[in-house]
């Protein structure tokens, strides 16, 4: 069976890649074995953390500092365990891995390297909406729609602090692709999916199975114009233009 693992960071459509080729016939796409949360994709297949399950901060970092020997020890063991799995007959199956996976746990990306698993990199080119991104789900709580539209809202943006998320996200781009180097990789960004039949194409011809139309199961959030939704605008494009990120306005 081929084995892949897609590597992104939050908010840059690793979500809507993972659930949509979990519908094509051959393929079984799970979410992130790592992540404890029930929402997300197969969460059967999750590797079962200690601590105490918590929404809090304070909380999440005591269950990291608790959890480490069982991670260190049991997780790759639980990734062998997935591959071998066999859910609908697929002839490929893979994972969501986040890269502040890759830098808490380093060993999990050596197996990745050591088995020569397939990576799928998918990264977003616009740092600037990555950032709203998670401005605007921190307010409103929505990550994704199936269908119908997003609730239509209005937010400030700190946007000091927004360059410098930016600034961090430039590194953190470049970072995956140095991380995947010398791998058997595909590399696609999130400004790929706008022309979507033909990046899915492209997938399916990397993971090696029967190449079909697959519509995508999750709608973009947010309003087609940013400054529609951010209430200062002006505040926002003025620190853009300043800090060398005009094209993003």
């Amino acid at each position: 069976m081929e084995r892949f693992v897609i590597i992104s960071i939050p908010r840059s459509g690793s979500t809507l890649l993972t659930r949509t080729l979990d519908e094509h016939p051959e393929v079984f796409c799970a979410g992130e074995l790592f992540n404890t949360s029930d929402d997300i994709h197969h969460p059967e297949h999750h590797f079962k953390s200690w601590g105490i399950h918590s929404k809090s901060h304070t909380v999440q970092r005591l269950n990291r500092i608790i959890n480490y020997p069982n991670h260190r020890f049991l997780s790759i063991p639980h990734i062998r365990s997935f591959y071998k799995s066999n859910s609908k007959g697929e002839k490929t199956r893979g994972f969501k891995l986040m890269f502040a996976n890759i830098k808490s746990a380093p060993y999990l990306w050596n197996y990745v390297r050591k088995e020569k698993i397939k990576v799928i990199v998918l990264i977003r080119k616009n740092i600037f909406k990555t950032v709203l991104s998670r401005y605007r789900k921190s307010i409103n709580r929505v990550a994704h729609v199936t269908e119908g539209h997003s609730p239509s809202i209005l937010f400030t943006v700190p946007a000091e602090k927004m360059v410098q998320q930016m600034k961090e996200l430039e590194r953190v781009n470049n970072n995956l692709l140095k991380s995947s180097k010398g791998m058997n990789t595909f590399i696609m960004y999130y400004e790929d999916f706008f022309n979507w039949d033909t990046t899915i194409g492209k997938v399916q011809e990397f993971l090696k199975v029967t190449p079909i139309a697959i519509p995508p199961v999750l709608k973009k959030v947010g309003a087609a114009r940013w400054q529609d939704e951010v209430e200062n605008y002006k505040e926002v494009e003025q620190l853009l233009q300043q800090n060398n990120f005009a094209e993003y306005i």
